[in-house]
């Protein structure tokens, strides 16, 4: 005899008073990250390097109009590659606010040049950054969502974790293994009531190109005419997947501009 199943539909989850933590929050998507959850009454941990754009942030998103009931930020400046930095932010959230409900993994950075042509320190710092700085905030980021038997992980993986590109190895190869890396936890977690969610988006502008150093035609070269995306539009995607309810997880989700067909 087969189960019985409620197939009444369930609402969305509302996000007010989870308390998440977003590292890299101090520029482009973790930024406006950080806005959209705070404006949804979400408390943040903001964890970034740079604590001069962290506190203009914070200043940012404590004035609100009237009628609005934000979430309050907690700012962090650490860096995701040192274990101690990692350690530090979450038990420094759980301290303010008692518990931890989302855990944004989405600190990185890009690099395209060819293999030959490559700088081996900046594979070194962007490998340090997008791989082991993912792994340790997902080590020490989400123990505390086990511990209470739920919660929610977005990592920010890429189409480049999907479609290796000429230029791309380095930045694609660090993608690829997040995405991996992602899918693995999702495995680990899922059956313990921790959803995952890899976002993969495409061509979004921001200092993202800038700090990869791409050259002047590579983003036209890839969008073809296409409108881009920016930094909110990723936000929104992210905020869907956490109010979906609790039985229901988007594992992975690709993002590009409609008119961006390759990567």
């Amino acid at each position: 005899m087969s189960a019985a199943y409620d197939t009444s539909p369930k609402p969305l989850q509302d996000l007010h008073e989870r308390v998440a933590l977003v590292t890299g929050a101090s520029s482009g998507i973790g930024e406006a990250i950080a806005e959209h959850l705070v404006r949804r009454g979400v408390h943040a941990a903001l964890f970034a390097r740079r604590s001069e754009r962290l506190e203009a942030l914070a200043e940012r998103l404590s004035v609100h109009s009237e009628g609005e009931h934000p979430g309050e930020t907690l700012v962090i400046t650490g860096d995701v590659r040192q274990e101690e930095d990692v350690q530090r932010a979450v038990q420094a959230t759980l301290d303010r606010w008692g518990k931890l409900d989302i855990v944004v993994a989405n600190a990185g950075f890009g690099y395209r040049l060819s293999v030959v042509e490559g700088d081996t320190q900046r594979w070194k710092e962007m490998i340090d950054t997008n791989v082991y700085g993912l792994l340790l905030t997902l080590k020490h980021g989400v123990a505390p969502l086990l511990e209470r038997g739920s919660g929610h992980v977005i990592v920010m993986s890429s189409v480049a974790g999907r479609v290796p590109t000429p230029g791309g190895a380095a930045y694609c190869g660090t993608k690829f293994a997040a995405t991996a890396i992602a899918d693995s936890l999702r495995q680990e977690v899922g059956p313990k009531g921790v959803r995952v969610t890899t976002i993969e988006p495409g061509v979004v502008i921001s200092e993202f190109q800038q700090v990869a150093q791409y050259a002047p035609e590579i983003v036209p070269n890839m969008l073809k005419g296409a409108e881009p995306l920016v930094p909110t539009d990723i936000a929104r995607a992210v905020v869907f997947a956490l109010e979906q309810p609790a039985h229901f997880a988007v594992n992975e989700m690709v993002v590009r501009p409609t008119g961006q067909a390759y990567p």
